[in-house]
């Protein structure tokens, strides 16, 4: 009977290590799928002049949950920026927008308590201290964000083309609204988790006019 006992135990044990090790696999094969979403599946410009920019990359992104990509562009420098993902899990439409990050600096009026000593008509200190409450000006600084383009006002477009005259910081924002009829494709994977790719390519902007 015990032998019996310890044989379902060790078969319970091997079926949960299979599990975890299958989940475990999945996740891993569903990242290595993503890792060159973007250099199969975005279309690249016909414009031979564009080169693949390095920052390219390709993510697992959730359905629901805003994810961005921090990229710099450099002036001197024309860019474009496509966007591909898998609709069949993360939606037809994806919400993107360009934002720079930009540092901003204000004054915030603190007050501030000290302790200084109580003076009597002849200048004299009498051995005693009160409260002094002053306001003092602290330099804070703060990141806020400027909205460069949103594809929501542009018909949902998935790319977008544009000149840059100084280097700055950017985000590629992206929030997937999810298919309500996506299904599992296998056991153990998520419906709400699919591949998205971001395809930066850039050129030397043309030296156009007189």
């Amino acid at each position: 009977m015990r032998n019996r006992k310890d044989n379902m135990k060790q078969t319970l044990h091997s079926i949960a290590a299979s599990a975890v090790f299958a989940l475990i696999a999945t996740t891993t094969f569903a990242q290595y799928k993503c890792t060159d979403y973007h250099l199969f599946n975005c279309q690249p410009s016909g414009d031979k002049r564009f080169s693949e920019n390095g920052q390219s990359k390709s993510a697992m992104v959730q359905v629901g949950r805003e994810t961005e990509l921090n990229i710099i562009i450099y002036s001197g420098q024309d860019y474009r920026i496509t966007v591909c993902h898998d609709d069949n899990v993360l939606g037809e439409q994806l919400a993107i927008r360009l934002v720079e990050k930009i540092r901003v600096s204000h004054d915030d009026p603190t007050e501030v308590t000290t302790q200084e000593p109580v003076m009597d008509e002849a200048g004299n200190k009498t051995g005693t201290s009160q409260e002094v409450r002053t306001k003092q000006n602290q330099r804070v600084y703060e990141e806020e964000e400027k909205v460069l383009w949103d594809n929501t006002a542009n018909n949902m477009a998935t790319s977008v083309e544009f000149s840059c005259a100084s280097s700055k910081r950017i985000a590629v924002e992206i929030v997937a609204p999810g298919n309500a009829a996506a299904k599992p494709k296998r056991k153990g994977e998520t419906n709400d988790i699919g591949c998205v790719g971001i395809l930066i390519e850039h050129m030397p902007t043309p030296a156009l006019g007189f």
